[in-house]
């Protein structure tokens, strides 16, 4: 399979054993980048064969990977009638919103009691590269960092299943927000409490952790009512 266009973790080191993961799940993941970055837009369709030729492998993983997006909600169709990304609307954002708050919140105050000193250090390291990349405008690398941070949290917190539940929540979230930023002027003001989130965790503060984590979901949906507009609805 070829390698990413974008490597955030470059120079990055984190403490703990790192789990193997299938070529399924790899594709899975690259898919889902292609997603939160705009490289696969809403509406755009995708075979089977075409991303299989665009990883260099055989159709059976990339099949598999798509399968598995779809049962999430990240791609419709399947088969032979190929894949079609999904348009989100306001209202899927808001239930997004709503159940990232009900898992992420108690979830980060679990890691804040329990994080390793020295996973601190690569998570300030992707806190920095993410306020760097939402300053200068660049949204599709801050939907990539933003995704590899909250995925690194989530390796901490020992539960496969609700760090898998987050991640694909984020990624729909990505998917509806990520048009409107690429088309906005300015920073995101949205993303901008990633360092202070790394500086509670390192304290092991989980009630100041859990706080923020709370503020920056509402000031994420806030954000995206102000970025959308009067009118929320369908992307088009």
């Amino acid at each position: 399979m070829q390698p990413a266009e974008t490597d955030v973790f470059t120079g990055i080191s984190f403490a703990g054993a790192v789990r193997r993961i299938s070529l399924r799940e790899e594709i899975a993941e690259a898919l889902s980048d292609d997603l939160v970055s705009g490289r696969l837009p809403a509406g755009a369709s995708l075979t089977v064969n075409d991303a299989a030729r665009r990883f260099g492998v055989s159709a059976t993983p990339v099949r598999e990977a798509l399968i598995h997006l779809a049962a999430h909600g990240l791609f419709t169709g399947g088969h032979h009638r190929g894949f079609q990304v999904p348009r989100y609307t306001w209202v899927d954002f808001t239930e997004i919103v709503e159940a990232r708050k009900l898992i992420a919140v108690p979830l980060i105050g679990r890691v804040a009691r329990t994080v390793p000193d020295e996973a601190v250090p690569g998570l300030a390291l992707l806190a920095d590269r993410l306020d760097a990349a939402r300053w200068y405008g660049d949204t599709n690398e801050t939907a990539l960092v933003d995704r590899r941070f909250f995925a690194e949290i989530g390796r901490l917190c020992g539960n496969e299943r609700l760090v898998g539940m987050l991640r694909l929540l984020r990624v729909q979230a990505w998917m509806y927000l990520g048009p409107h930023l690429r088309a906005a002027t300015g920073p995101a003001g949205a993303w901008r409490r990633h360092r202070e989130l790394v500086d509670r965790l390192a304290a092991h503060d989980p009630d100041a952790a859990q706080a923020i984590m709370r503020d920056c979901l509402a000031g994420q949906r806030d954000f995206a009512r102000r970025l959308v507009g009067d009118g929320p609805g369908d992307l088009g």
